[in-house]
């Protein structure tokens, strides 16, 4: 079993959109029983708010057919290092905070999600820029670019 988290700075916009779109994905080509999928923070302030998806991000994921659940953000934590065989940053901020919270890198397997794209670039919050649209097409992008990488 491939086991990935995708993770953002609040884990209520873009590691639950790609949690949720690379799970459709998953079960499309029948791979369900293959994988484990999750997704965490960097901080932990949503998770003490007890905060759930943002409610633009579950707009998007309506307008696109892809199914998801409650969630509530978490952040993550050293101890999950070993739970994961793929840890998938939204950014290059984000990936500089896993090393923080997580440690050394030993295992080499944290990245960015784009880093697997001719475009290897940082995905945009849109907590900030409000741009859930383009937010989703990277983020699918990213996602479809992973799988491709986990078939070679």
């Amino acid at each position: 079993m491939i086991k990935v988290v995708f993770v953002c700075l609040g884990n209520i916009c873009r590691s639950p959109m790609a949690e949720f779109i690379f799970k459709q994905m998953v079960s499309e080509r029948g791979l369900d029983n293959e994988f484990q999928i999750a997704s965490r923070a960097t901080e932990k302030y949503n998770e003490l708010c007890h905060a759930g998806i943002h409610p633009r991000t579950k707009q998007i994921l309506q307008e696109m057919h892809i199914p998801f659940q409650e969630h509530f953000s978490r952040q993550i934590r050293k101890n999950e290092y070993d739970d994961f065989d793929y840890i998938l940053a939204m950014d290059s901020q984000n990936v500089s905070d896993l090393h923080q919270l997580l440690g050394p890198d030993h295992q080499h397997k944290i990245f960015r999600l784009l880093d697997f794209t001719p475009n290897p670039l940082n995905i945009k919050d849109p907590w900030y820029t409000g741009n859930f649209d383009e937010t989703y097409w990277d983020i699918t992008e990213g996602c479809e670019a992973f799988l491709s990488f986990l078939k070679k």
